[in-house]
C-alpha cells in the first residue's frame, strides 16, 4: 500500500477511534482517554492504537481493561467507517512517550527547585544596552517651557 494512502488511513482511524471511545463506550472505568497516534502495517492487517489516560496506574489498569473488552466493538465500527476491503486487527497499546515527557518535566522542575535552594532565586541581570557609534552631532535642546 502506498506511503500516503497509509497515512490517510491513519488519520482516518484515529478521528474515529477517538470518537468512538469519547462518545459511544459506556465503560465507566474508562478514564480521560488521549489516543495518542496510530501506526498502520503496510498489509493493513494490524493496527496499533497508541492511548494514554490522565490519573495514576490504577486508573491506567482500569482503562487497559476496559479498552481490550471494548476492542472487537471498537474495531467492528472502524470498519464500518473504512471503506476498504479489509479492517485491520486493532491492539491497544499504552503509550509509554507522554509519561516520560511528564518524569522529564517532573526532574527538571526538582532540579530547577534544588538549584534555587542552593543558589537562591534567580533574578535576572540589566538588560544589555546597545552599542552605538558615537555621534558628532549635540543633543537635542530641551523644548523651551
Amino acid at each position: 500500500m502506498k506511503e500516503r494512502r497509509i497515512q490517510r488511513l491513519q488519520e482516518q482511524i484515529k478521528a474515529r477511534v477517538a470518537e468512538i471511545v469519547m462518545h459511544e463506550l459506556a465503560d465507566p472505568k474508562i478514564g480521560l482517554v488521549t489516543i495518542a497516534r496510530i501506526e498502520l502495517d503496510k498489509e493493513f492487517t494490524v493496527c496499533k492504537v497508541f492511548w494514554s489516560v490522565l490519573g495514576d496506574d490504577k486508573q491506567r489498569a482500569r482503562t487497559n481493561g476496559a479498552l481490550q473488552r471494548a476492542r472487537g466493538f471498537v474495531q467492528r465500527e472502524v470498519g464500518y467507517s473504512l471503506h476498504t476491503r479489509t479492517v485491520p486487527h486493532l491492539e491497544f497499546v499504552f503509550d509509554e512517550s507522554i509519561a516520560g515527557v511528564i518524569r522529564m518535566q517532573q526532574v527538571i522542575g526538582d532540579l530547577k527547585k534544588e538549584r534555587e535552594a542552593r543558589t537562591g532565586p534567580e533574578t535576572p541581570g540589566p538588560a544589555p544596552q546597545p552599542t552605538t557609534e558615537p555621534t558628532t552631532e549635540p543633543p537635542p535642546e530641551p523644548p523651551a517651557t
